[in-house]
């Protein structure tokens, strides 16, 4: 489903060589962040590259999906420092016509395979709204981090169940397994296969909601008949005063404190980088201030 080409204006910037420097992941580890190319989505990207080189010790690979535009600033900057980023096209039009952006994570683990090198063995997915504490630990089979809201009941996914001709037996007798999201660890020898069913199940829903590619993953997983693994590596910020006791912290949501919201367009994103305010030591809050500071310098430096 995906051709693995680039956008021809922008090839000559792109790197051409993965590098996997030691950590205390496995080696055969890559971890990739999907993307679009917008100042909302490449500042994260930006984020993303610092808390995974200085927490995790790893440089990751980011696919930013095409809005045919010039690549925006942050993910030239990514480069500069020795980042790896890579344009991909945009998948975010379904087989029915609509925009769903999240239909691009599949993508990406689809382009993602065409870029491992040989000794890769795992493909850890993330969002561009993640950061490191420390190197996460991941299994080798299939897996994604647990998620207590996730509800395979709804009639949305019913529906899309149907579609995909799934028994509804075969969705209770995987049961806790497919509540998961980002972080995901895709083994390679099924990363290309999973993707094209991942992109099937996504098209199979009736108008989306953001979170139903969490639950075509989980549907795409039983059609091909692999288990899931659940991880609970991350955590997110719908407590950003909570302590921060995770490897990974999603910030997808935000109070009046801080919000990634506020930074979307291009004006706006430019100021992320402004001190942010004070939190509890400790807390979720406080470590991502922590790093916005650290990144803001890092860059700077360059």
């Amino acid at each position: 489903m995906a051709d693995g080409r680039t956008s021809d204006s922008l090839a000559l910037i792109l790197t051409t060589e993965l590098r996997h420097p030691r950590c205390q992941m496995d080696d055969k580890t890559l971890i990739v962040v999907s993307a679009e190319n917008n100042p909302y989505m490449a500042w994260q990207c930006k984020l993303f590259h610092f808390s995974c080189t200085t927490r995790a010790d790893r440089t990751p690979l980011i696919i930013a999906h095409d809005t045919e535009t010039e690549l925006h600033p942050d993910f030239e900057e990514i480069l500069k420092v020795g980042g790896q980023v890579r344009i991909a096209p945009n998948y975010k039009q379904t087989a029915r016509g609509d925009i769903y952006p999240p239909r691009n994570t599949p993508a990406t683990l689809l382009h993602a395979v065409d870029l491992c090198q040989e000794q890769i063995q795992s493909i850890v997915l993330c969002d561009p709204d993640m950061i490191f504490v420390r190197a996460p630990q991941f299994p080798s089979t299939l897996s994604g981090d647990y998620c207590s809201y996730m509800n395979y009941d709804l009639e949305c996914v019913d529906e899309a169940r149907a579609v995909l001709r799934i028994s509804p037996g075969s969705i209770a007798e995987a049961g806790e397994s497919l509540r998961c999201g980002v972080p995901y660890s895709v083994p390679t020898k099924v990363a290309r296969r999973l993707g094209n069913a991942w992109i099937e199940a996504i098209d199979a829903f009736p108008p989306r909601k953001w979170e139903d590619v969490m639950y075509a993953f989980g549907l795409a997983a039983i059609r091909l008949g692999l288990e899931v693994t659940l991880t609970r590596v991350a955590e997110h910020n719908y407590w950003p005063q909570a302590m921060a006791k995770a490897d990974v912290i999603h910030y997808c949501y935000g109070d009046e404190a801080w919000n990634k919201r506020q930074y979307f367009r291009e004006d706006q994103a430019r100021g992320v980088w402004e001190s942010p305010g004070e939190a509890q030591p400790g807390t979720i809050l406080s470590e991502i201030f922590s790093q916005i500071r650290e990144a803001r310098e890092f860059y700077s430096s360059f």
